[in-house]
């Protein structure tokens, strides 16, 4: 899946620290995979996060 900015996400890491299913707005893709996605999650905490860890809200 690609993303561009102002998508919206939701979170599927398996992380304890950002429970699946967090909603989050794509605020920067960078040009290298290993680079990640900026997202501003809807908790109020920016995190950086490989495109793996994010799925699409329809």
């Amino acid at each position: 899946m690609s993303y561009t900015a102002g998508d919206r996400v939701e979170s599927c890491t398996g992380d304890p620290d950002l429970p699946d299913g967090t909603l989050g707005t794509v605020a920067v893709v960078y040009g290298d995979y290993g680079d990640g996605i900026d997202v501003d999650f809807d908790d109020g905490r920016p995190r950086n996060v490989l495109a793996c860890g994010l799925d699409p809200v329809l």
